[in-house]
Order: C-alpha cells, then sequence, then structure tokens
C-alpha cells in the first residue's frame, strides 16, 4: 500500500492514493446554477410566447363571433322581410306581372333595338364560389343601363 504525508485517506499523508482528481466544487456550482437558470428563461419564454399567441387567438375569434352576430342580425332582417307581404307584392308585381284590382297594367316597349346580353360564363365550382355571403347578391338590384344619347 502507499502512505501519503499526512495519514488522511485522499489527502496528502494518509493511506492510499485518491484515484479520482480534486475538482474544485464553485465551478460545479457555477455550471449547475448556469444551466437552471438556462432552463427556467427557456420555459419563461415558451409560456409568454404561448400566452400571446392565445390572447391572439382569443381577439381573432372575438373579431369573428361579431362579424357572425352581424351577418346573423342581417339574415334575420332578411327572413323578415320575405316573410313580409311587401316582399309577396313587390314578386306579383316585377316577376309574375300581377295587378291589383282597379290598376292597369302598362308595359312600355323601347323603340330602340334590343341589345345583346352576353351568355353567362361557365361557373366552375371552386374556392371563389364558396364565399360566406352569397346570399347578399339574391337582394341586390341591378343598376338600370343608360340610354344612349340621341343624335340630333
Amino acid at each position: 500500500m502507499y502512505r501519503c504525508v499526512g495519514g488522511a485517506y485522499g489527502t496528502e499523508g494518509g493511506f492510499g492514493v485518491s484515484r479520482l482528481p480534486h475538482l474544485p466544487l464553485t465551478p460545479l456550482v457555477i455550471g449547475a446554477a448556469a444551466l437552471a437558470i438556462t432552463y427556467l428563461g427557456f420555459t419563461t419564454t415558451r409560456y409568454v410566447v404561448h400566452e400571446y399567441n392565445l390572447r391572439e387567438d382569443q381577439a381573432a375569434l372575438h373579431r369573428d363571433i361579431g362579424q357572425l352576430d352581424r351577418d346573423h342580425a342581417q339574415l334575420v332582417a332578411v327572413r323578415d322581410y320575405l316573410k313580409s307581404d311587401e316582399y309577396v307584392e313587390d314578386v306579383a308585381r316585377r316577376v309574375l306581372g300581377l295587378v291589383r284590382p282597379g290598376e292597369t297594367l302598362v308595359v312600355v316597349s323601347s323603340s330602340a333595338p334590343p341589345t345583346a346580353v352576353a351568355p353567362p360564363a361557365a361557373v366552375t365550382p371552386g374556392p371563389s364560389h364558396a364565399r360566406p355571403d352569397w346570399w347578399k347578391a339574391l337582394f341586390v338590384q341591378p343598376a338600370l343601363p343608360t340610354p344612349a344619347p340621341t343624335p340630333q
């Protein structure tokens, strides 16, 4: 056996020789603290980013709810109009050409030659026709064409 000068095991003078190198404790503690601080920093940053994304999603959902409430109110108004006598009378006059008793129907014909109407384009299903406000187009009145000026 080896004898060290101090008499204690692992120190000088002790019996035997320490096979493990003596590492100072301060760098190990500092390294562990740095590792723990880094881990906590990454965890906190990830939490803050996640919280920010959740708040952003929440704000977007509130905007969507507001838009859906406005669309719902407009659809209720359209439904109420379609149930009204005013709509029924309008369809009877415009589409069916009906008149009330005692009224006279007057049809005005133009002396100008009829203009050619282009055939409707072929509709291909796709994302452009998946509009959420398709029902609005049903109630928009098309603008009447302005007559061409007559030469004098």
